[in-house]
């Protein structure tokens, strides 16, 4: 055998690389639905006790007392100047009722729940990759890291169709497929 007819050709090496990619892939999804799975639970747990940990919830509550007041004086300008426009037809041409005001003036209630929701589930992704489901995500992710590196540089098909065996086994997958069992035919 010629050191021309021992390497990696392209296709092999394409072929190798989908064969990682179709190999890994299942086990990484499954892994990473059990981590949403777990992100979920935690927040199920609630947002509400991630909210008083933190000490969120008496600036909520004041701001929702406080939107709750805007509302009700911003109701009471409204019908104050639409009654006094009516008073005098001047008044009624000229009305005009525009507020500017800065950014740090409109965060309301919803925007500091939606903040606060993005908190908890950035802590409870944090949390859930710490558990085993999140260990074995990661070991997956390197595991297939490790083995598109490894078609990259390789130059012989059946050395890396060793080192590619050993490596998806530390991740409890196997790279041979093994045919199923068909039923023996039935003689006549």
């Amino acid at each position: 055998m010629t050191k021309k007819e021992s390497e990696l050709k392209l296709y092999q090496r394409d072929h190798f690389e989908q064969k990682v990619e179709k190999k890994l892939e299942p086990e990484i999804e499954r892994e990473q639905l059990r981590i949403k799975t777990t992100v979920q639970n935690i927040l199920n747990k609630g947002t509400k006790s991630f909210a008083k940990n933190i000490g969120a919830t008496k600036v909520i509550n004041a701001l929702q007392d406080a939107e709750t007041k805007l509302r009700e004086a911003s109701r009471n300008a409204y019908i104050f100047f639409d009654q006094s426009a009516r008073k005098d037809v001047a008044w009624s041409k000229l009305k005009d009722y525009k507020f500017d005001r800065d950014e740090k003036d409109k965060i309301s209630v919803k925007d500091c729940q939606e903040q606060l929701e993005k908190w908890a589930e950035a802590q409870a992704k944090q949390l859930a990759e710490k558990t085993p489901q999140g260990q074995r995500l990661a070991y997956l992710k390197a595991i297939k890291e490790r083995a598109g590196d490894m078609v990259k540089e390789a130059s012989v098909p059946t050395d890396l169709i060793e080192q590619l065996t050993s490596l998806l086994k530390l991740g409890g997958v196997s790279w041979d497929n093994n045919l199923p069992a068909l039923p023996r035919p039935k003689g006549k």
